[in-house]
């Protein structure tokens, strides 16, 4: 199968923070690695029947979709799991919470498409 090239729309690269999951060792909680691996996407905000399609307490965040001919990943739960892929753009940093994967050969050009919100920001 063809990866798209993106060649009729705008691309830029984003650094995907991709962590592995942590453990337990002795009762101390150990964190996993973190990698960060650049790839282009072609981003965009989500539409408004994309919004009205969230749940209604998601509808105010700040939502993103990109797609990308490179892999990313959403939260993989239970054992051997890990956390979500995030990235920093335009200075915030955004967590990746669904993937549509369009690389196992079932369309033309393989790809993903990500929904991904804006990571809200605590006062310390």
């Amino acid at each position: 199968m063809l990866k798209p090239q993106f060649l009729l729309t705008h691309k830029i690269p984003i650094t995907l923070i991709r962590r592995s999951a942590g453990h337990r060792e002795d009762g101390d909680w150990i964190p996993g690695t973190e990698e960060q691996i650049v790839i282009q996407v072609n981003i965009q905000p989500l539409k408004p029947y994309e919004i009205q399609m969230m749940p209604e307490s998601d509808r105010t965040r700040a939502w993103f979709k990109f797609y990308s001919a490179d892999y990313a990943r959403t939260l993989k739960e239970g054992d051997g799991g890990w956390p979500a892929d995030e990235f920093i753009w335009k200075d915030d940093l955004y967590k990746i919470m669904k993937v549509d994967d369009w690389t196992n050969g079932m369309g033309i050009l393989e790809h993903v498409k990500c929904y991904c919100y804006r990571v809200e920001l605590t006062p310390n």
